[in-house]
C-alpha cells in the first residue's frame, strides 16, 4: 500500500486503559476517529449477531485476520481515511503486530501505548456507561490474558506485543483532566 500524508496517531493499550477516551478527545480537536473493532461488528452483523460479546468480537476479529492477512483491520482502516480524504486521524484499538507493520508504513503515523494500573482499568471498566464489565477482578485479569495471547502467533490478539513497538506512552492513572493534559503534551511531541 503506498505511503500517504495522513497524520495518524494510533492507540494501543490494555481493556480499561483509556484507548477510547483519548482518541474521543482527539476527535474533539479535529481527528477523525477510526475504531479497529467497528469493522469486526460490521462482519457479526453480517452473520446475524446481535448481541455480542468481547470474546465473540474477538473470534471474529481472528477469523478475519486468518482469512484476509493479520493485517486486514489496518488496511480497512487506511482505506476508510483515504476514501474520505481525511487529513488526520486517530486509530482506536490496535491489538495485532500485523496491524502496527501495515501503519509503519504510512509516513506520519505514531504510535502511542496508553497504559495504567489493572486496578483502575477494572474499576473504568465497571463504571463504563456503554457496556459495563460484568466480572470479578479474577475473571478480568483472566479477559486481559486472553487480549494478549488468543489465537495464533501470526493472527491473534497481542497486545503487549504492540504496546513494545510504542514510540509514545501515557500513563492514565489519574483524572481524566490529568490525562487530557497528556494527550495535549503528546500531540506536541508529535
Amino acid at each position: 500500500m503506498k505511503a500517504s500524508k495522513v497524520f495518524i496517531v494510533g492507540i494501543v493499550g490494555l481493556p480499561g486503559s483509556g484507548k477510547t477516551t483519548a482518541a474521543k478527545y482527539l476527535e474533539s480537536k479535529g481527528f477523525t476517529r477510526v475504531t479497529l473493532s467497528d469493522f469486526i461488528k460490521e462482519e457479526v452483523a453480517k452473520a446475524g449477531i446481535t448481541d455480542y460479546t468481547r470474546e465473540i468480537l474477538q473470534d471474529y476479529g481472528n477469523k478475519m485476520r486468518e482469512q484476509f492477512g493479520p493485517q486486514v483491520l489496518a488496511q480497512l482502516a487506511l482505506k476508510k481515511l483515504k476514501t474520505d480524504g481525511v487529513a488526520k486521524a486517530v486509530i482506536d484499538g490496535i491489538r495485532n503486530i500485523h496491524e502496527v507493520a501495515a501503519l509503519e508504513i504510512e509516513n506520519n503515523f505514531h504510535l502511542v501505548g496508553i497504559v495504567a494500573k489493572p486496578s483502575i482499568r477494572y474499576h473504568r471498566l465497571l463504571m463504563n456507561k456503554g457496556k459495563a464489565w460484568v466480572g470479578s477482578f479474577e475473571e478480568f485479569l483472566q479477559q486481559e490474558k486472553r487480549e494478549d495471547s488468543l489465537g495464533s502467533q501470526k493472527f491473534g490478539l497481542r497486545v503487549t506485543d504492540c504496546l513494545q513497538k510504542a514510540k509514545y506512552f501515557m500513563h492514565n492513572n489519574a483524572s481524566r483532566e490529568d490525562f487530557q493534559q497528556s494527550v495535549d503534551a503528546m500531540l506536541k511531541r508529535l
